[in-house]
């Protein structure tokens, strides 16, 4: 993350803190970023440097409005507005996301498996994750047939490969090697 991201989201989850509304910031920051993705207009019209502040926080206040977002979400998209860096939006957006988990101790783990898990097997996952880092892990899944069987789990910059690619590349290596 960019050092602009982090100051802006470390601010904003300082405040959320205080006022206990992470939840509900989290939720309305992620609808406005989708906004700005689905509606290219829109997004252009932030960037523009050409269209005046005031115009833009016009356009601002009326989509507030329809989305009824709370006032701490309301302000904070109002400075991004005025300090010219609603295109930093989704790094800020992700980096608060990050602090709010570190702030509830709370890890994120992608997850990698060929096929689909069942509800038991990732119930047991999200166990046993939880007690090899002593944290809540949340689990975001993802597939990739080239892995053929198995999971491969991330957690930050540690990679648990339980894939059977890799068993394969491992046996391979074995062999050439005697």
């Amino acid at each position: 993350m960019s050092a602009l991201a982090n100051r802006y989201a470390k601010a904003l989850a300082d405040v959320c803190h205080k006022l206990s509304v992470q939840d509900r910031v989290a939720e309305d920051l992620l609808a406005f970023e989708n906004l700005l993705n689905t509606q290219t207009e829109l997004r252009s019209l932030y960037l523009n440097p050409v269209v005046p502040v005031p115009k833009k926080k016009a356009i601002t206040a009326e989509i507030l409005k329809r989305f009824n977002f709370t006032q701490t979400t309301t302000n904070f998209i109002n400075v991004l507005v005025d300090q010219h860096r609603i295109g930093y939006f989704s790094p800020i957006r992700k980096a608060f996301h990050q602090f709010l988990n570190d702030q509830l101790g709370v890890v994120e783990a992608e997850v990698t498996m060929a096929g689909d898990l069942d509800p038991v097997t990732q119930d047991l996952l999200l166990a046993r994750l939880n007690e090899m880092t002593g944290r809540k892990v949340t689990l975001k899944f993802t597939k990739d047939p080239d892995i053929i069987g198995g999971i491969v789990t991330r957690i930050g910059d540690t990679i648990y490969d339980g894939s059977i690619r890799q068993r394969l590349n491992t046996l391979k290596a074995q062999l050439r090697s005697d």
